[in-house]
């Protein structure tokens, strides 16, 4: 299935996936010390849980 024929719930269902792995990843980046890195991940978690909140309709 191309990514175009993806339904709705799938397309959120991988923001959130992306979002909270993205956040995960960061928080152990911060625990080891990596600030840089984990300021980054922060934010591409938060564009992935962004964009899942505006595939909702919750912008």
């Amino acid at each position: 299935m191309e990514e175009a024929e993806k339904s709705l719930s799938a397309r959120i269902a991988d923001a959130d996936e992306r979002g909270n792995r993205y956040l995960a990843d960061a928080n152990e980046a911060a625990e080891a010390g990596k600030t840089q890195k984990a300021e980054r991940l922060y934010m591409k978690g938060q564009f992935w849980l962004d964009r899942s909140n505006k595939l909702r309709g919750n912008s």
